[in-house]
């Protein structure tokens, strides 16, 4: 095997530096574009979590509204009022529920020996009432031969925050 001269090693050496130097600048860059490409990625992250953050607030803020206007009167004294202009406050019972569901007021109404069609005057009222009320269970009995109703329903309103 013969010896390298001088010229041949430096000529060598210089390109082992040259092909070293393309890798290094090569894998530079290559780094260089994963970086840019990963600070691209961390500005949308940080849009989207500040969107994020802007929508939770906004739903807190919804969460502590109420969703319908609320009835400022107790309920029972309303379901009194509706009884009484119709005329049928003798035949009304009321006891307060203790279950209502969450947020909710409620009153379980009971009427006796009732025309049908003063049955129907007392639900559409409570029905279509604003503020929204909640009839719910009705049951309805019907006496034989004298043809007065019975019935019994529950009625939930939603209370104040």
């Amino acid at each position: 095997m013969r010896f390298l001269t001088l010229r041949e090693r430096l000529l060598i050496g210089v390109l082992v530096v040259v092909v070293v130097g393309l890798g290094v600048g090569w894998g530079l860059s290559g780094w260089q574009g994963q970086t840019q490409q990963l600070e691209r990625q961390l500005a949308q992250t940080h849009r989207q979590l500040r969107e994020l953050e802007a929508l939770v607030t906004e739903w807190n803020r919804v969460q502590q509204q109420s969703t319908a206007p609320v009835m400022g009167k107790p309920l029972s004294s309303f379901v009194e009022e509706v009884a009484r202009s119709l005329r049928v406050q003798e035949q009304l019972q009321l006891n307060t529920l203790s279950s209502a569901p969450e947020g909710t007021e409620g009153v379980q109404v009971q009427l006796d020996q009732l025309k049908l069609d003063q049955l129907l005057d007392v639900l559409y009222r409570l029905e279509h009432h604003q503020p929204v009320l909640r009839l719910s269970q009705l049951d309805l009995t019907v006496s034989p031969g004298s043809r007065l109703v019975r019935v019994s329903f529950q009625v939930f309103k939603q209370q104040q925050s």
